[in-house]
């Protein structure tokens, strides 16, 4: 077993460069065995939101394992409808609780919800929870570029990450170029494209094109790897930090055995042109409902 190498944020601090989705895994066979599975594959960094509803079942698990809790990096999301002040404080207490741990490493804002506009009220909430120490990294989901120039304008504390929707099919290279600017880590959900069925419940018409793309079978004959692991590597290699989802114990295992190869610059080029502007989900713009 060999843990992933890890990335330095603005604030000094370091994080793994692949992740472990758990959205849905409490549904999904037995959550323990994964988790376990997940900690023997390498993974450290388990990335988690309150509207996932699986936070108790995954701090046990965590608990269960018997890992020193300083190896683990645990991540959560403050829920959409929670953005004023002293409400974003007690949905963090709560996920605290119910994770079963005295702070996070990290903590998001899922969506700036930016018809309601309170999220740099959440914000302020954030930069407090870390200077009193309860997270140590403070952060961004599906945040646009808009989004961020709030953020900026306001901030005492600049954010670590911004997570977003990206794969070859969806590249978001303006934004992650932004970013990059800002000294942003953009950490990527859905990183090899998501499942076949998309968040708004229509067929995902390119999950089997994306790993049939010529340049990925291609690539993976030259390096001895899977077409997800060619994404991947992709990914880590252009700075994107993925945070896969996996329950089963042999893409466990594929996914984080990307470091040991590098792809030319040639090749990475030859991924970015595969960008449709294809999404799975929703946008920073377009999610503003409150989630309970």
């Amino acid at each position: 077993m060999a843990k992933a190498p890890e990335i330095k944020l603005n604030n000094g601090n370091t994080i793994p460069a692949i992740g472990m989705g758990v959205v849905f895994l409490d549904s999904e066979g037995d959550l323990q065995k994964t988790v376990d599975s997940a900690i023997e594959a390498g993974y450290r960094l388990f990335d988690n939101a309150a509207f996932y509803g699986n936070e108790k079942e995954i701090g046990q698990a965590l608990k269960n394992n018997g890992i020193a809790r300083e190896e683990l990096f645990i991540s959560s999301k403050l829920k959409c409808g929670h953005h004023k002040y002293e409400e974003a404080l007690s949905e963090f207490d709560k996920s605290l609780k119910t994770l079963g741990v005295d702070y996070l490493d990290m903590y998001l804002i899922h969506f700036p919800c930016p018809e309601h506009g309170l999220y740099t009220e959440a914000w302020k909430a954030l930069e407090h929870l870390y200077k009193e120490g309860y997270v140590k990294n403070i952060g961004v989901s599906n945040f646009e570029i808009s989004h961020m120039e709030i953020i900026f304008e306001m901030c005492e504390i600049k954010p670590v990450i911004d997570q977003l929707e990206c794969n070859p099919y969806l590249t978001i290279a303006p934004l992650r170029a932004y970013l990059k600017e800002h000294d942003v880590v953009p950490e990527a959900w859905f990183p090899i494209g998501g499942g076949k069925i998309r968040l708004d419940g229509l067929p995902n018409e390119f999950k089997d094109q994306l790993f049939e793309e010529p340049v990925l079978g291609s690539l993976g004959e030259k390096y001895g790897k899977s077409a997800a692991q060619i994404i991947l590597r992709w990914e880590t290699q252009r700075g994107i930090l993925p945070v896969p989802k996996a329950a089963n114990l042999r893409h466990l295992q594929e996914n984080i055995n990307i470091f040991d190869f590098d792809m030319t610059e040639d090749e990475l080029a030859q991924i970015d042109a595969l960008n449709k502007d294809y999404r799975m989900g929703p946008s920073g713009d377009d999610v503003n409902e409150y989630w309970d």
